[in-house]
């Protein structure tokens, strides 16, 4: 199905995401803070990117701050936070972010949902 690029901090919440997203088909790349995640954007491009706001060493708007996709970069950025600060949110997707999900509102196996639902449609 897709690339998809994991950046969140907590590792069970990162591995749930992984294994499900896996099992769905996906190929799954995982990063645990933003540092490591554009690290990881320098060997592959991802069809999606699922982002923590609070994560140690790089926070999820200072990633998207030094994140820079090419021009034909089609690469969807959604957010995963317990914040629900109207501020982060419009700054998040000023620097990109397509979507913005509440992971307390959502489970793993419905964050999968959305994430299959918006991968048919890249």
């Amino acid at each position: 199905m897709s690339k998809v690029l994991i950046v969140e901090d907590n590792e069970t919440l990162n591995e749930a995401y992984k294994l499900i997203l896996e099992k769905d088909g996906h190929e799954v790349t995982t990063a645990f803070n933003g540092e490591e995640g554009l690290e990881k954007l320098k060997v592959s491009t991802p069809d999606l990117i699922l982002l923590d706001m609070l994560m140690p060493k790089m926070d999820g708007l200072e990633f998207l701050r030094h994140y820079k996709p090419g021009k034909a970069s089609k690469t969807t950025i959604i957010i995963l936070s317990n914040l629900n600060e109207d501020e982060q949110v419009e700054e998040a997707r000023k620097l990109g972010a397509h979507r913005y999900i509440l992971k307390a509102n959502t489970s793993p196996r419905e964050l999968a949902a959305r994430v299959n639902h918006i991968a048919r449609h890249l």
